[in-house]
């Protein structure tokens, strides 16, 4: 078998912009050998400048995980509440285990094409005061956003002590963002965003967040003193860099397109597929065909995910990849059902 085609870990299988390629081609031994230069002004003055907002508002992390676990461990303790929706990524209750601190989970219901938040529950656990309050903006795995004014009534109603976490990790394919031009005007607020999916730079590692007002203790915790990564810097300049623009923008047209395109795949096949605004799409498949398909799509090259949870119960995950790779996965599922017996 050739190499497989890995389409479960919400990766950019495009790869990032030409530019990118040719900072790797010119690159010398100083890249590996000298610490950065000029840091954090350079880097975060680039993202500021990228996003119209303030480089004092910038915080850089290795991944938007790292910046995650940095603020949980900066804002909470051992017994402090943190609330992160019930169904999204895993790592959001890792961490808060990991710190032995109380998770307050809060509900998406299903609809007939897609999820929805729970306003009131969500306004309650506001009102009882919890140290982080975590919002996942598209979500992981659902697919489902919100609109700006809908966490504008999150804001206002939470807290001067809660810090709000917004994750626009998939930020680029649809959905929103929350206006960077406005993060500054509201006090505890950090937005997470990472140059992993749209940009297509996951193994590099590179997240970046903007920062509401009253979070100059956090500046400090996030502080590194000898700076970042080079070879990452230099990529991310790249990826920002004009030049870079029209290529991403294409991709991620074609990305929006696909996840349609696999909805109405996805529905004629028999399953229910929800409608997405990030790059994967979340289905939920009869237990048979679940299990036909867990046991057949490897064996032909392809990787999707499989959800073991409960909660998941006969999902899946894809990870929407190049237009080849889409429409060979969707013949493939096909092909497999035709063949039940």
């Amino acid at each position: 078998m050739d190499r497989m085609i890995i389409m479960d870990r919400n990766e950019n299988n495009y790869g990032p912009s030409p530019k990118c390629h040719d900072v790797l081609e010119h690159m010398d031994m100083e890249y590996f050998s000298t610490y950065s230069r000029d840091y954090p002004r350079r880097i975060k003055s680039r993202i500021a400048e990228q996003y119209g907002i303030a480089p004092e508002q910038v915080a850089i992390g290795y991944g938007a995980e790292d910046l995650l676990k940095q603020i949980i461990y900066w804002a909470a303790g051992k017994g402090a509440d943190i609330a992160v929706p019930n169904m999204s990524w895993w790592y959001y209750k890792h961490i808060v285990k990991e710190i032995d601190g109380n998770l307050v989970e809060y509900h998406m219901t299903e609809g007939e094409e897609s999820w929805a938040f729970d306003d009131d529950e969500i306004f309650r656990i506001l009102a009882a005061k919890p140290r982080v309050f975590i919002l996942a903006s598209p979500n992981n795995p659902t697919g489902n956003y919100l609109e700006p004014d809908r966490i504008r009534r999150y804001l206002a109603a939470k807290a001067p002590e809660t810090v709000m976490v917004l994750d626009e990790a998939y930020w680029g394919f649809g959905a929103p963002p929350f206006p960077e031009r406005e993060i500054a005007c509201w006090p505890g607020l950090i937005v997470l965003r990472t140059m992993s999916k749209y940009y297509a730079l996951a193994g590099l590692r590179i997240g970046f967040a903007f920062l509401g007002s009253g979070l100059d203790e956090y500046v400090v915790h996030n502080s590194k003193y000898l700076g970042f990564n080079r070879i990452s810097e230099e990529m991310l300049f790249a990826s920002l860099d004009h030049e870079s623009d029209l290529y991403y923008r294409e991709r991620a047209a074609m990305i929006i397109e696909d996840g349609k395109m696999l909805f109405q795949e996805l529905r004629a096949m028999g399953f229910k597929p929800f409608r997405t605004c990030a790059n994967f799409i979340l289905a939920r498949l009869p237990a048979a065909d679940f299990n036909l398909l867990k046991e057949r799509v490897l064996t032909k090259g392809m990787v999707i995910k499989f959800f073991s949870e409960p909660i998941f119960e006969n999902c899946v995950r894809i990870s929407i990849g190049t237009r080849d790779q889409n429409y060979l996965l969707v013949e493939i599922m096909k092909d497999i059902l035709a063949n039940r017996g």
